[in-house]
């Protein structure tokens, strides 16, 4: 999910931020509907290859976008997927966080 417009000037196409958070938020709503995890950790995996920065944004809008439209899910994928070999240290600040998105919303 690139954006090509000629205006860039930089040697490699910009990443169009809402068009990949749309296709993560597909995904997981899609794995969530077959109920195969195995989609879930493949978008993990490309994830994890995106740059640091523009991972923490996308995981940040993805957060934003699940937690409205399920927050189960927006759990699941966030912390049981996607932090699956982290501290639990971070995981836990993690779902606090989306606890907190959730009493917001409310």
């Amino acid at each position: 999910m690139q954006d090509q417009s000629p205006n860039n000037s930089g040697s490699e196409p910009a990443i169009d931020l809402s068009q990949l958070v749309k296709a993560v938020v597909k995904v997981v709503l899609k794995a969530k509907q077959t109920q195969n995890p195995d989609e879930a950790l493949v978008i993990r995996d490309e994830l994890h290859r995106l740059p640091d920065q523009v991972m923490t944004e996308v995981l940040n809008q993805v957060m934003l976008e699940l937690v409205q439209i399920d927050p189960t899910l927006c759990r699941w994928f966030i912390v049981d997927v996607f932090l699956r070999d982290a501290d639990p240290e971070g995981r836990a600040d993690v779902a606090e966080r989306i606890n907190v998105m959730m009493a917001e919303l409310q």
